[in-house]
């Protein structure tokens, strides 16, 4: 019996492992789906002869998770006494389908059951039976949020799965447990267990399994960033269900790499590459028709991700093709699929995800999309068919669908009440990550789509979006800890929500806002600059902070903190001044939000074209006015000489050291550094007195990098500098300084300062984030796993970071979260480094400037970044007076 029944777990568990191993892709879950984590249609009619056991595969299946478990619970009050095996099962299929319906806690209740029964496996089959019991915890823990529980669940089953010689089975269980360590943040620790993986997979003999894994395998690497890696091993699945022959297995590999070809567009898109971009967009579309020749439901996938692709990629990367023509010829395909898909849990979120679309083709191209009506009988197809599962997670995607599309044709009493019934079912099982989109939506309704807001429903509005918001921020960790699609869909889907509270926040209503609200409003900025670093880290930020207004309060009185903030029709500031509990908002300017973005990209450009003087002071000018000028008497009056900024995005583009304000730069009456949120990690001033240098040094780029990067002649004259000063250290350069040679120096002392003058990149993913060695790109992943070697034998951390002759990625907002980035994996509480690349010549005196200074009594590194600046600014001996030679420097982190 228990034989018999292992079976049934193996079938439920294949659907499941495949599952946990798709990538996770942001927004609409229909789109970009590779093989169905759900199951495969429902089968024929119950016969009388089925048991219990074939009844519940059948109806999990099926997609009838709550007839499953009572079938199951059924099965297990007829099985016999002493029968451990069989109750294991049942009840790791009960906690497998209580998981599918959001039932947590009845899910983890009953797989500790499960596991409960074994004390120690007696026989072979005890022990194939807990390994796939330790496999549906490992689910459980990672969909709750517990990836340490869920890797170490992975770990166990992967080691009786060995023991029993099941290599496949062992297989996808480690790579499950690289999907738990990328949970984590330890990407590379995942990414070299997952191509421990592949010489393994590669000798196997081709079966579905096999094709499985390494499709499995392929979406994991996907997840991790490593995307060459990840299309290596998706079309070696391609290549084995080409000789097994399985049109199923060939269209799931083609969907994953059509996945992975969207990813590269978007990167390179990102970047300014449009011809790679374009290429890439034509082969994700290429992979998807290719999917296309599968069973109905794998057709219906790969039509839905090709016009999701023609509806949301901008125009100038797609093919030349009639966008709204292909568009048009898809949709038909997908309503002609559509009635004969079975009515269960995976039609449903197709019909959802279809309809999503839809409404976005609606918002930007009403003339060639579907009627609202056709959108709403869609969405009222899937609510019917959604109605008898007794799923409520899926009865919620679809009603909060349908309010949608209420709410675009400005029917605001239907959508509200559509909104709060879907709003209930998701909140009746926990389901955060839909709760959240239909809290946002409410808050749309009673602003009925426009902001402002009316008055009388500013504070019903701004309840819903808080509620949002509180919802988000306990799915951080989920939102972090995925793939670089959630980089661009955090810009797309989750910003905005952050925004438009903050905005309902800081609405005008007889005056000022309240204090409270100032409060609020700054806070939530805080949370999204976190979420952004969070986001590019692809972990959390969890070291030991101090808030900023206890220490500009207690610590530091004389400084205090700006926060633009960038509207859809206006510019918004704060200030915190120090010894002061209110927050002072400046009177709103009403700028257009593409107003500031223009005036700030084209002084970036211009701060480095020395032929631009007037140009600059103009534009740096026209920002001063918004930023400074307003609040110029309560700086003065509360004798202000440092100025920290916590920057809205676009404004990192630029240093704040070069607003202009007609006469003097900024520069040259305070000194400035960055924050990215409302805290920084334990800042105490530098002591010159214990100061200890590491300082490393590279002339010629690496091989491989010659074409890229031109020759430094004066990074070795910059540790000169820093020895002339008499500070103690250790000095490394050129050929010597190797990864190995910087991991090793690292761990000799307990080092203030880490000097590393070398080229760099700071670019908008940790992928695009590195240092050159002489034995290559150190990525900043690598830079935080030789800085964390160094914590285990150090008693203080590095204060100062300095990444002398970097660059950051020209006209990326996310590029200064690469530096801060950088400082974060390096356990650094502050880093120093600049917007763009630097002559030598000057670059040695501001190293010989900020040197002396820093570490001095009363002397913050702020002031000594300050000091150098100037001494540039003002030089007699060389012209260095146009801010493309001084104002590059940034500092973000700690001030003191």
């Amino acid at each position: 019996m228990a034989r018999k029944l292992l079976s049934y777990l193996i079938i439920f568990l294949t659907a499941l492992l495949s599952a946990i191993a798709l990538p996770a892709i942001a927004a609409q879950p229909a789109f970009h789906a590779s093989t169905p984590g759900t199951p495969p249609p429902a089968l024929s009619p119950i016969s009388q002869s089925e048991s219990l056991e074939q009844q519940a595969q059948r109806l999990y299946e099926a997609g009838q998770y709550t007839e499953a478990i009572a079938v199951l619970q059924q099965a297990q009050q007829q099985q016999q006494q002493g029968d451990l095996a069989g109750q294991a099962i049942a009840l790791s299929n009960l906690a497998l389908n209580q998981q599918q319906l959001g039932n947590w806690d009845a899910a983890t209740q009953a797989i500790d059951t499960a596991l409960g029964l074994f004390k120690q496996p007696q026989t072979k089959t005890d022990s194939g039976v807990l390994a796939q019991v330790w496999d549906v915890q490992g689910s459980v823990a990672l969909a709750r949020g517990n990836p340490e529980q869920a890797q170490q669940s992975w770990q166990q089953a992967a080691a009786l799965h060995r023991q029993m010689g099941d290599v496949n089975r062992a297989t996808l269980s480690q790579v499950n447990q690289a999907h738990a360590l990328m949970a984590m943040g330890l990407f590379r620790r995942a990414i070299a267990l997952l191509q421990t993986l592949q010489p393994t997979l590669q000798s196997q003999p081709d079966s579905p399994t096999k094709a499985a894994s390494l499709r499995s395998l392929g979406d994991a690497l996907h997840v991790a960033g490593s995307l060459e890696e990840a299309e290596k091993a998706t079309q070696q699945s391609l290549d084995t269900g080409k000789r097994l022959r399985s049109p199923d297995i060939i269209a799931a590999a083609n969907l994953s790499l059509g996945n992975l070809a969207i990813a590269s567009s978007k990167t390179n898109a990102a970047y300014g590459k449009t011809k790679l971009a374009q290429r890439a967009t034509k082969l994700a579309l290429e992979y998807y028709q290719a999917a296309e020749t599968a069973a109905p439901l794998s057709q219906a996938q790969a039509l839905l991700n090709q016009l999701s692709l023609l509806i949301t990629t901008p125009a100038n990367i797609l093919p030349k093709l009639d966008r709204w023509s292909e568009a048009t010829t898809r949709y038909a395909q997908l309503q002609a699929l559509l009635p004969k898909l079975p009515p269960d849990r995976t039609t449903i979120a197709l019909k959802v995800g279809l309809g999503q679309r839809l409404v976005q083709w609606r918002q930007v191209n009403s003339a060639t999309a579907p009627t609202s009506n056709e959108i709403a009988q869609l969405f009222e197809s899937a609510v019917q068919q959604a109605t008898p599962l007794n799923d409520s997670r899926t009865l919620s995607q679809a009603l909060g669908g349908l309010g949608s599309v209420y709410e675009k044709n400005a029917q605001w009493t239907e959508a509200q009440s559509l909104t709060q019934q879907a709003l209930l079912l998701a909140q009746s099982v926990n389901a955060v990550d839909v709760s959240y989109q239909w809290q946002r939506q409410l808050g749309r309704v009673l602003c009925q789509g426009t902001l402002p807001c009316l008055p009388e429903r500013v504070k019903d509005a701004i309840a819903a979006y808080t509620e949002s918001f509180t919802s988000l921020q306990s799915l951080r960790r989920d939102l972090i800890a995925v793939n670089a699609d959630v980089q661009f869909s955090l810009q797309e889907s989750i910003e905005p929500i952050y925004r438009e509270l903050i905005d309902l926040l800081l609405q005008d209503k007889a005056g000022e806002p309240s204090q409270k609200n100032l409060q609020q409003a700054r806070s939530i900025l805080e949370a999204l600059q976190v979420a952004d670093l969070e986001n590019f880290l692809q972990t959390g930020c969890q070291e030991t902070k101090l808030q900023i207004d206890k220490i500009i309060d207690q610590s530091d009185p004389t400084a205090a903190v700006i926060y633009p903030i960038i509207l859809g029709d206006r510019l918004e500031v704060i200030l915190k001044l120090p010894g002061k509990a209110d927050l002072y908002r400046y009177p709103s300017k009403y700028i257009p939000k593409q107003t500031v973005i223009n005036t700030i990209s084209k002084l970036q450009t211009n701060l480095q074209d020395e032929s631009a003087f007037a140009e600059v002071q103009q534009d740096a000018q026209t920002i001063y006015n918004w930023l400074i000028a307003p609040a110029t008497a309560q700086l003065e009056a509360s004798g202000i000489k440092t100025l920290i900024f916590a920057l809205d995005a676009p404004f990192r583009r630029i240093p704040m050291s070069v607003l202009y304000d007609g006469e003097r730069y900024l520069v040259e009456k305070y000194a400035t550094s960055l924050v990215l949120g409302l805290e920084v990690r334990e800042p105490e001033p530098i002591q010159r007195q214990t100061l200890k240098v590491l300082a490393a040094s590279l002339t010629d780029p690496p091989k491989g990098f010659e074409k890229r990067y031109s020759r430094l002649d004066n990074v070795n004259p910059e540790l000169d500098q820093i020895k002339k000063q008499g500070l103690p250290g250790i000095f490394i350069r050129d050929e010597a300084f190797t990864q190995e040679k910087l991991s090793q120096s690292i761990k000799a002392d307990n080092f203030k300062v880490v000097h590393l003058a070398t080229h760099g990149q700071f670019g908008a993913t940790r992928e695009s984030t590195y240092i050159l060695t002489a034995s290559g790109a150190m990525y900043v992943d690598q830079l935080g796993e030789v800085f964390r070697t160094q914590d285990q034998s150090r008693t203080g951390a590095i204060e100062l970071l300095i990444l002398s002759a970097c660059k950051t990625a020209a006209g990326n907002n996310r590029a200064v979260l690469g530096i801060a980035g950088t400082a974060v994996r390096a356990g650094a509480k502050s880093a120093l480094a600049s917007l763009w690349s630097l002559a030598d010549a000057p670059s040695v005196l501001f190293v010989q400037e900020f040197y002396k200074h820093l570490g001095k009594p009363n002397i913050s590194r702020s002031e000594a970044l300050r000091l150098a600046q100037l001494a540039l600014l003002q030089s007699t001996e060389t012209d260095y007076s146009h801010p493309r030679f001084w104002a590059a420097y940034i500092l973000v982190g700690s001030w003191l």
